[in-house]
């Protein structure tokens, strides 16, 4: 009966299951937006742990240094706060560097764009005309055709005018908006502030929960699989800014040794947008060729050259190696999951998939090693039960 009864409840439990997957399927759209306000509702919550957990890893650092050893009241008191507002200053003043090393001179680079395309035109097409033997019917075409670069470049200039004042008109009229944006900064700020200053008594409390409203072997299973995720994506984050420091300083002196014009500002924007896995040496190389061609098209294309170089032993040395290692994940899994993940989710993908994958690869790894060693064990008593079996079996016959 108690068998019958067991059975008639999973067959029950199932096709509720089923039931609610058919709605979830039909409502897939109404869900859909659901969740997507809820997200937009928490979003200062998420990202204020987002903020918190980054912090977290140079405030532990700090907080190493910070008199470990003293006994001091204050010392104590002043341990967590002083090591928060060092890591903030310490990342504002990183930020503030390199946007005051590379806005400027794009700035210059592109308003010399502007004055060079004219003259770069007019020399090509003077060539070409000098030249009407090797192309007859292009000479003829460039003869004809007269392009007024003053028109166009005041017309540019007054279309970044336009432009600039739609942006001005558009930020004021959306004033709500941006301060919808400045206030949820806010919140996601003080909210990370909270977490790390109580991150020991937030983990004692969700510990709690989880002993309570869990089964054990569920509760440990549950602490496991947060430890392993930890460790990748802290490991993840360390290994992804020692890679982006090794990258630029190895653009940089690279530049300086084959003398390349603004080496240290392509070297700054190359070590921020390496935190952007493979694609961001291409991204620094696209704006670096564009900068250094201004000067000298000859050195714009040796640098082009050069950066090709340096992103292939990025993508398959370094990286692999550096955050690879790290984390504690082959470099040929790094590369399948930066592939994978970019194309599913784009950019997030790609800096989502390697942490992910690294996690799943160590808890699939200690599974196998903890099924293999019960296995080998399980044997082992197999086989020292024989053996005594046949001792005995032997002793009888005797």
């Amino acid at each position: 009966m108690n068998k019958v009864k067991k059975y008639r409840f999973d067959i029950i439990k199932y096709l509720f299951i089923a039931g609610l997957i058919v709605l979830a399927i039909v409502n897939f759209d109404r869900l859909k937006n659901i969740f997507s306000y809820l997200l937009t509702i928490s979003m200062p919550i998420i990202l204020g742990f987002i903020i918190a957990y980054v912090l977290n890893i140079p405030m532990v650092m700090l907080e190493k240094l910070y008199f470990p050893n003293s006994d001091s009241i204050v010392i104590k008191k002043t341990r967590r706060p002083v090591s928060i507002l060092v890591s903030i200053i310490i990342i504002t003043i990183v930020l503030i560097f390199i946007l005051n090393l590379v806005i400027p001179q794009l700035i210059s680079v592109f308003g010399r764009i502007i004055e060079i395309i004219p003259l770069l035109a007019n020399g090509i097409q003077n060539w070409v005309i000098e030249n009407e033997e090797i192309f007859p019917p292009l000479a003829e075409f460039v003869e004809t055709f007269q392009i007024d670069w003053q028109n166009i470049v005041t017309n540019m200039i007054s279309i970044a005018n336009r432009f600039t004042t739609n942006i001005i008109e558009t930020t004021l009229s959306t004033v709500g908006s941006v301060f919808s944006i400045v206030v949820n900064l806010f919140l996601s700020l003080m909210i990370s502030l909270y977490v790390l200053m109580s991150k020991e008594t937030l983990g004692r409390q969700f510990r709690i929960i989880s002993e309570t409203y869990l089964p054990e072997r569920g509760h440990k299973g549950l602490m496991y699989v947060l430890e392993v995720t930890d460790f990748s994506f802290r490991h993840f984050i360390t290994g992804e800014v020692l890679e982006a420091l090794i990258l630029g300083s190895l653009v940089t002196v690279g530049m300086w040794i084959f003398q390349f014009p603004y080496a240290s500002m392509i070297g700054a924007l190359t070590g921020v947008t390496a935190l952007i896995p493979v694609l961001g040496a291409y991204i620094s190389g696209a704006i670096g060729f564009i900068m250094i061609f201004v000067d000298s098209p000859i050195q714009a294309l040796t640098f082009l050259v050069f950066i090709i170089v340096i992103q292939q032993l990025e993508g398959n040395l370094i990286y692999p190696r550096v955050v690879g290692g790290s984390i504690g994940l082959p470099g040929l899994w790094v590369l399948i999951s930066i592939t994978i993940g970019g194309g599913l989710l784009g950019i997030w993908g790609m800096l989502l998939a390697v942490p992910l994958v690294s996690t799943l690869f160590k808890l699939l790894k200690n599974d196998i090693e903890y099924r293999r060693n019960n296995r080998y064990q399980e044997q082992e008593y197999v086989d020292v039960v024989e053996e005594i079996n046949e001792s005995d079996e032997l002793k009888v016959n005797d």
